[in-house]
């Protein structure tokens, strides 16, 4: 009764609310609940596939400079086996770009649904 009557106030009703519209007001109140609830919900689903973008992409950029230094350790100088080590790390930079291409197609079509 308590939310009936600060219901009234709030829409300047007075008197008595009927049954029908007290009902109708209690089912627009969890509709509301409910939308809100899912809008905060899909902030926070939203929030974390960024964040786990920024992972794989921190971590690619990273196994991408290690490799980089990696492959100028191995070569030693060597512009044949330089080239080598470039081959491999581009082969690289483009796998690693790839999962991260595919992960944000996959955050994409999952929000789409």
């Amino acid at each position: 009764m308590a939310n009936e009557v600060a219901r009234r106030r709030e829409i300047g009703v007075t008197g008595r609310m009927s049954t029908w519209s007290s009902r109708q007001l209690n089912r627009l109140e969890e509709r509301t609940i409910l939308r809100a609830a899912g809008v905060q919900g899909e902030g926070l689903v939203q929030s974390a596939k960024v964040q786990e973008i920024d992972h794989l992409a921190r971590e690619a950029m990273s196994g991408q400079a290690m490799l980089q230094h990696w492959g100028s350790t191995l070569a030693a100088g060597d512009p044949f086996v330089s080239d080598d080590m470039k081959f491999f790390m581009d082969l690289a930079k483009l796998g690693k770009g790839e999962v991260l291409a595919d992960t944000i197609d996959t955050f994409c079509r999952e929000s789409r649904r």
